[in-house]
C-alpha cells in the first residue's frame, strides 16, 4: 500500500471509487513548498513555491489502484510525473505519491473539469481561506440556478 496526495478532482470520492476501488481515505493533508494551479492543459497541478502550501486529501492505494491512477494521470505519456513528497497529515509527516504536470504555465480549466473540482472540494472540506486564495482564481464556484416557472 502507498499513500497518495490528491489535490484536484481526485478529492471527489465518487471519482476515486471508480478509479481506485480499493482506496482508503486517511484525511486532509498539507503539501508545503508548493502552490495550486491549472496548467495550459486545463487540469490541476502544483508548482514549487517556497512560502506556499497546498491542501488536499491523503489516500491509501493498493498496487492495482496505483497502476490505475498512473493510467488516469497519463504517466506513461508524460502528462503527469509521479513524485514521493512529504505531506503533513494528523500532525505526522509522511511520504506520499504526488502527480505533477511538467507544464508550469497557467491556463483556463477545461469546462468539464470545473464540476469535478467543485465536487472534490465539497467532499474534501478544505479551509475556505485556502480555496479562496488558491483555487477560486482558476475554478469558479457553481451555484445551482433555480428554474422559474
Amino acid at each position: 500500500m502507498k499513500l497518495y496526495f490528491a489535490y484536484g478532482s481526485n478529492m471527489w470520492i465518487e471519482q476515486m471509487k471508480a478509479r481506485c476501488p480499493e482506496h482508503r481515505k486517511i484525511g486532509t493533508a498539507l503539501l508545503s513548498g508548493y502552490r495550486w494551479m491549472i496548467t495550459t492543459r486545463g487540469y490541476a497541478s502544483v508548482v514549487e513555491a517556497k512560502e506556499d502550501e497546498v491542501e488536499g486529501v491523503l489516500f491509501e492505494l493498493s498496487e492495482s489502484d496505483e497502476r490505475s491512477m498512473d493510467n488516469y494521470e497519463g504517466v506513461a505519456d508524460g502528462f503527469y510525473h509521479k513524485f514521493e513528497l512529504p505531506v503533513l497529515c494528523n500532525g505526522k509527516s509522511q511520504l506520499a505519491l504526488v502527480y505533477i504536470d511538467p507544464i508550469t504555465e497557467e491556463g483556463p480549466p477545461k469546462e468539464e473539469y470545473i464540476g469535478r473540482i467543485n465536487a472534490g472540494l465539497a467532499d474534501a472540506c478544505l479551509s475556505n481561506e485556502y480555496v479562496l486564495r488558491q483555487v477560486r482564481k482558476f475554478i469558479p464556484a457553481r451555484v445551482q440556478e433555480a428554474v422559474l416557472k
